[in-house]
């Protein structure tokens, strides 16, 4: 309806300026102009009759696309509508339901409540019968109450015998460290033989084992440092036990060695040296059975 009465005016407009043109007296120069000038204003009323048809278009295009939303957004709360409806049909017959369950709950709860009142003197017999095991109970409480008192005071003298177990610990691994060291700095100023020094270490695998397991075979001997009536302190990680145990070696050739265990714990266990078990010996002191003896006279076990 706009665009009709925007176009009639600018007809009605044009029709003017023509026959204003006409009836004037100003002559064809002047005429000529005014048709010019019409022209250019009709030129400029088409451009902005065009303008304002797209406008108008674009704005239909919004109140199509809004009224289709709409719609959409309609539909979309009716069936929220419908769903809300069938849902609050669902609760009223839940709760009709829950008024009559609830309903025989208050007639249970009446009858549980006649039969407990008439249950309840059996319990004040049985309560006044209680009252000697509740006495007895306080007092085994009280009872529980000391010996707890009495833990806690020979935790707390194991915990101090612990803190003093560990700074005795720190102590003895400081004073092994010192040693260590002090061990290593005189010992660089002590000219070694050429067999196994006293505290020194070697490494060997057990290449047979004795049959009477008396001890077993190494193949190291007199080119390795080894001598007759060595003896050795050393432990085997994968034995029955971790507790070290002591060696001598009675037989000892070039490259051949007969280590003897000084103990029967190792003779009767075999975990102790196994085929290509390996063991790091360290040289010791002779123990107080030492006997010297000939390495090559001796025999193998």
């Amino acid at each position: 309806m706009i665009l009709f009465i925007f176009r009639a005016s600018s007809w009605l407009c044009l029709i003017g300026i023509v026959a204003y043109v006409m009836l004037s007296n100003s002559g064809p120069n002047s005429l000529k102009s005014d048709l010019e000038q019409a022209k250019n204003d009709h030129q400029e009323l088409v451009v902005q009759l065009d303008l304002d048809k797209n406008e108008s278009e674009k704005e239909l295009s919004v109140v199509f696309r809004s009224r289709v939303d709409y719609r959409n957004k309609e539909e979309e709360q009716a069936s929220k509508l419908e769903k809300l409806k069938l849902e609050i049909d669902g609760v009223s017959k839940k709760l009709v339901d829950l008024n009559n369950k609830n309903e025989e709950k208050e007639k249970e709860l009446a009858d549980v409540k006649e039969k407990a009142s008439n249950a309840r003197l059996p319990i004040v017999e049985i309560e006044k019968k209680s009252l000697p095991l509740l006495e007895k109970k306080k007092i085994l409480e009280a009872e529980k109450n000391k010996l707890n008192e009495s833990l806690n005071l020979v935790k707390s003298e194991a915990d101090k015998v612990q803190a003093k177990f560990e700074t005795l610990e720190n102590t003895r691994n400081l004073a092994i460290d010192n040693f260590k060291e002090e061990q290593e700095r005189l010992m660089e100023v002590i000219k070694k033989p050429f067999h196994i020094y006293f505290g020194d270490t070697v490494s060997v695998e057990v290449a047979n084992r004795a049959p009477s397991g008396k001890g077993f075979f190494i193949n190291q001997g007199f080119e390795d440092g080894f001598r007759g009536d060595m003896e050795f302190i050393t432990k085997n990680e994968n034995a029955k036990s971790n507790l070290p145990f002591r060696l001598k070696a009675t037989l000892v050739q070039k490259n051949f060695s007969f280590l003897e265990f000084l103990s029967v714990d190792q003779m009767d266990d075999s975990s102790f040296a196994e085929v290509g078990d390996l063991l790091r010996l360290e040289r010791s002191g002779f123990s107080e059975n030492h006997e010297s003896s000939n390495d090559l006279s001796q025999e193998i076990p």
